[in-house]
């Protein structure tokens, strides 16, 4: 009975000390969320890739990655769980984040006060710099005199353009497809963005130095032959670099896509560079 009530304590004390943890990171959670996401894709797009491409297959019996295909279905059982339980608290705090940056565009002091508790409650979720943001828009309309005591504005950090490609709800893509919203939520962008570009590193790493050996102690310096394993050849590989003609598509693809998640230009941009160009 002792050792039964002993477990049950350290069951309960473990829970508490995870819960604890976990609400301590609040500031992060969405951060933390939106990683898991972009993992979950990754495990995805790397156990697709290994089981159609590096995966042994009847031309070879054994290859340089045979090692990995325990690695990579516990990579799958893992993003099967992320799917099911952190995705879509992800696209919670998402959406909750969205609906409080267009709450905070307004100018009206009527819609803020309307949203009142809307705010409170989504600054009390998010956490970190988003009280301040609230608080710093209600002395701006007025609705207050100053700020809370002890609350600061947290300076806008990073660089200018890269926050506005992470940050922008008007990429290349939303103007493209006007009609679209999710294009318009910077959370899909920046998912766009980070999977674009781990597909264009390494499409163009295994064209330049090559992600296959020609056996398994030999170092990693031969190219995956796409256009080979679809046209059914003999050889999958061949020595890099080399860019085969599947591969180059990919390449162009994933660099277009990755282009379109940058902020489109604006018409007041174009207003404001026109002006200036009158003025010199």
């Amino acid at each position: 009975m002792a050792a039964g009530r002993k477990r049950k304590t350290s069951k309960r004390s473990l829970k508490a000390y995870f819960g604890e943890f976990w609400e301590n990171q609040r500031d992060r959670h969405l951060v933390i969320l939106g990683m898991l996401t972009v993992l979950t894709f990754a495990l995805m797009l790397w156990a697709l890739a290994f089981f159609t491409i590096f995966a042994s297959n009847a031309q070879q019996e054994a290859n340089s990655w045979a090692n990995l295909t325990a690695v990579t279905w516990v990579g799958v059982l893992l993003a099967f769980v992320l799917l099911l339980f952190v995705i879509p608290e992800f696209f919670h705090y998402l959406g909750i984040r969205n609906s409080l940056v267009d709450m905070l565009e307004t100018d009206s002091r009527a819609e803020m006060q309307k949203n009142k508790k809307e705010l409170d409650e989504a600054a009390e979720l998010l956490a970190g710099a988003w009280p301040a943001r609230i608080e710093a828009k209600r002395v701006e309309l007025g609705l207050r005199r100053e700020m809370p005591e002890g609350m600061e504005l947290p300076a806008n950090e990073g660089n200018e353009l890269f926050g506005g490609w992470l940050n922008t709800k008007y990429s290349r893509l939303a103007q493209r497809f006007p009609d679209s919203n999710i294009f318009k939520d910077p959370g899909i962008n920046k998912l766009i963005l980070f999977s674009s570009l781990t597909g264009l590193v390494l499409f163009v790493y295994n064209a330049t130095i090559g992600l296959a050996r020609e056996t398994v102690s030999s170092p990693r310096n031969m190219s995956v032959d796409l256009t080979s394993i679809m046209n059914g050849g003999e050889y999958n590989a061949t020595w890099a670099p080399h860019l085969d003609l599947v591969g180059g598509i990919l390449i162009a693809i994933f660099a277009v896509i990755l282009f379109m998640t940058g902020p489109a230009s604006t018409d007041e941009d174009d207003s404001k560079s026109d002006s200036i160009q009158e003025e010199e």
